[in-house]
This record gives structure tokens, sequence and C-alpha cells, in this order.
């Protein structure tokens, strides 16, 4: 169960050009076995629950490991839109880690990435907005940095 988050005009927004074509980029995105590979707020973090159900009303499971920890942080939620190589929208909220208060109640917030082709490569606008405070806020951003960075390296290694 989430808390759906109220309205607060908290948001923020990354860019990111990552150098391949639109369609491999929305791929790495969205297919499991390239997730594996990219996902994580830091080069540090491994990326063991990839779950995509890509369709309107489909879920999906996020999880990044960080070194040195047992358990890792599992971000989930649903698709809102789907646009092929163009656009993702997805509601967005954390499990429940070990140790987490046990009245915690996560907040489901709204991310939008968009795929804009620059020709060889593809400019990526992630919008992550309803954040019930500046402080979320600030601890994204620096996780969808690191994220956007490893998919930079994805494509810079040649994959």
């Amino acid at each position: 169960m989430t808390q759906s988050t109220p309205q607060t005009g908290i948001s923020l927004r990354v860019t990111k050009t990552i150098n391949a074509p639109c369609e491999r980029v929305f791929a790495a995105w969205t297919q499991p076995e390239h997730l594996h590979k990219w996902w994580g707020a830091h080069e540090s973090f491994s990326a063991p629950i990839a779950e995509v159900d890509l369709r309107v009303g489909g879920k999906y499971r996020f999880g990044m490991l960080e070194p040195g920890k047992d358990a890792p942080y599992v971000a989930y939620g649903v698709y809102q839109e789907v646009i092929e190589s163009e656009k993702l929208v997805f509601t967005w909220a954390f499990e429940k880690m070990p140790g987490d208060d046990p009245g915690f109640v996560p907040a489901e917030t709204l991310v939008t990435v968009e795929f804009i082709d620059k020709g060889d490569a593809t400019e990526v606008v992630l919008t992550h907005e309803r954040f019930p405070d500046e402080h979320m806020r600030d601890e994204h951003q620096g996780g969808w940095f690191g994220c956007l960075d490893g998919l930079e390296r994805l494509f810079a290694s040649g994959s």
C-alpha cells in the first residue's frame, strides 16, 4: 500500500544526452536484461531486480543494491503512459526496508522520462514530481544523476 502524495509542486528535472539512438536508450530503460547492467544511484551499486510489464497499467520493480548491504532499495510503480522510444510516465514509490519505522508508508510520486531524438544521440529528460518535501526531492536528485550516469556508461562501453 502506498500513500498518495498531495500535489506539492515540489519536483526536479534532470537531463542527460546519451550517445545512442532513442530506440536503444528506450530499450535499455525498459528491458530487464539491460536494466541489470546500469540501474543504480552509483556506479558501485548492482541491479539485482528488474521486473517490467511494459504497458499502461503494467507494473515494474527496480532494485539497486549498495555494496556491503544485505537488502536492495526497491522502487515500484505502475506505468501511466508508454510511447515506444519517446516517453514513459510511471508512479514511483519505495518498498519498506529492514529497519524502517514500522509505521512507514511509502509516498507515491510521478516520474516522466522523455527520449528526444538528437540523431545518433538521445536527450533523456526526466521529470520527477509530487515530492512531499524538499529533502526527498534532493535525495532523489542525486540518485537520478547516478542512474543517468550509469545509462551513459552502458553505451560508452559499447553495449
